[in-house]
């Protein structure tokens, strides 16, 4: 599975970077993931589901 190198931040609508490293065996449902906005800095752990982010 891929996930999205970035992402819209929905606190400021800013940018946020996929700020975990892949796993050498891909990405997996249920695995947390983080992003981080590079305007306002928020940190966003998200949980991938069967369709990704």
């Amino acid at each position: 599975m891929k996930l999205p190198a970035e992402i819209t931040c929905v606190d400021c609508g800013g940018k946020c970077y996929l700020g975990s490293k892949e796993p050498e065996s891909g990405w997996e449902v249920d695995m947390v993931v983080f992003y981080r906005c590079k305007d306002c800095l928020d940190r966003w752990d998200i949980v991938v589901g069967d369709d990704g982010i």
